[in-house]
């Protein structure tokens, strides 16, 4: 519904429009009523607001000679509108090169990861100890220290042998090994070894705070 114009108000009057495009104002009134026939009321004064008057201008100019006047306003409004473009691709570039930036920031983080999945992916069973500690390369953080901390939490017991509960979920394997004491007698001692999916949950549990 159009309403009179109150002062600071961007919209034009048809006269008005038809002054500076230098035509009459039934050629913009015809124009109006074909673009936007809802706001044309009969004995109601009718008012265009910027896009409307824009769109009257390229209307008219695609039918009409009009006066050089309205052809220089119709280039500057396209400088507009390709400075608009402009503006809108640098933000559109801009927008690209943050999430590019987020990206390489976790690839970054999470280079560590990918490496450390890189050296224990050749292994086909079971690893010692010893060689998850050199997978995780933690700096003071060698094979029984990893124990300790391991212990810990609740994972290992006093013997470093896994709870039954994480041997369940596939994180360790316990193997019997057999050897000789100075008698020449044969002993069995139980050994752990860690699966794959096993390390990566001893590098989260070393990480974490409370028990694994």
């Amino acid at each position: 519904m159009n309403e009179p114009a109150r002062q600071g108000d961007k919209r034009m009057t048809v006269r008005e429009v038809a002054e500076i495009l230098n035509v009459s104002e039934r050629v913009v009134q015809l124009a109006v009523k074909k673009l936007y026939p809802e706001i044309v009321k009969n004995g109601v004064l009718t008012y265009l607001t910027e896009t409307q008057v824009t769109a009257v201008k390229l209307e008219l100019e695609s039918h009409h000679n009009l006066e050089g006047t309205f052809e220089v306003s119709t280039r500057l409004e396209r400088q507009l509108y390709i400075a608009k473009a402009l503006q809108f691709a640098n933000e559109e570039i801009q927008q690209l090169q943050s999430e590019l930036s987020q990206k390489d920031k976790k690839i970054a983080l999470d280079a560590p990861k990918v490496e450390f999945f890189d050296q224990v992916a050749d292994s086909k069973d079971a690893l010692q100890m010893r060689d998850v500690a050199a997978a995780l390369n933690i700096p003071g953080l060698g094979r029984n220290k990893i124990f300790e901390l391991l212990r810990k939490k609740g994972v290992l017991d006093d013997r470093n042998i896994p709870y039954r509960e994480y041997q369940d979920r596939g994180y360790f394997r316990v193997i019997e090994q057999q050897w000789t004491d100075k008698e020449g007698e044969t002993r069995i001692y139980l050994k752990s070894l860690v699966y794959q999916r096993g390390v990566d949950f001893i590098r989260k549990a070393l990480h974490s705070r409370g028990p694994a």
